[in-house]
């Protein structure tokens, strides 16, 4: 056994960065009273607009200032060099996912039964019939609201499940994408995005080469740190 004294470890930001996720009434109320950076996953722009919107107002009801909590909305952008391009792309990553698989995948998800995974069927009832499944009910909500705005079949949802998890999925070339991540940002649905990959690592290299440099040119992206933690740059 050591008899030395536990080593003490400064943090320059004074506390960790507190970040919350999960879309549960209970997870949003701790948000708005405790979180800095709230991580949201799912939803269409519009449910991210009301939420945003929501938590804000929160904060000033339990005295917080509102621009104390950012909002941050998962993303998984698809980019190409053209419209078309970003189309095919995601038609790949489509067509790379094994049809059984993702239905095997999404039972077990669900906790259904085979006999209950008919692909062809609407997917609406079978999310219905096994909520709570996911001990997630953001999540629930956003595959409810896939399901029900695109008509989704048990398969459709299957492939949205498996690729994107119902994240905002912006297609294009970097200006288009750009010009939709702005519209999130000056409409109210985002201060900020967490972005999540298509596929590793490719993705990760199509935001840096692509889509970086577009919104740095736009005045949207900073060019480099100001500060040396992440408590500072975030603001």
């Amino acid at each position: 056994r050591s008899s030395m004294a536990p080593t003490v470890v400064w943090d320059p930001q004074g506390r960790p960065v507190l970040m919350q996720a999960g879309a549960s009434p209970r997870g949003l109320e701790f948000a708005a009273r405790w979180a800095e950076v709230v991580f949201a996953t799912g939803g269409s722009p519009e449910a991210h607009r009301t939420q945003r919107a929501a938590l804000k107002e929160r904060c000033r009801q339990l005295g917080r200032d509102p621009e104390s909590l950012l909002y941050l909305p998962a993303i998984q952008p698809v980019l190409g060099s053209s419209a078309s391009d970003a189309r095919r792309r995601l038609a790949s990553l489509e067509e790379a996912l094994d049809a059984d698989a993702v239905l095997v995948a999404l039972g077990r998800l669900l906790h259904a039964r085979p006999h209950e995974l008919d692909p062809d069927a609407p997917a609406v009832p079978l999310i219905e019939a096994h909520r709570g499944a996911t001990g997630s009910d953001g999540f629930e909500r956003s595959m409810l609201h896939a399901a029900e705005s695109e008509s989704l079949t048990v398969r459709g949802l299957a492939f949205r499940q498996a690729l994107s998890q119902f994240n905002l999925q912006p297609v294009g070339t970097p200006a288009a994408v750009a010009d939709e991540l702005e519209h999130l940002l000056d409409s109210g649905a985002a201060d900020g995005f967490v972005v999540m990959p298509a596929l590793y690592l490719s993705s990760f290299d199509d935001v840096v080469n692509g889509l970086v440099p577009e919104l740095q040119r736009r005045g949207r992206l900073r060019e480099e740190y100001e500060h040396a933690t992440l408590r500072a740059n975030l603001g």
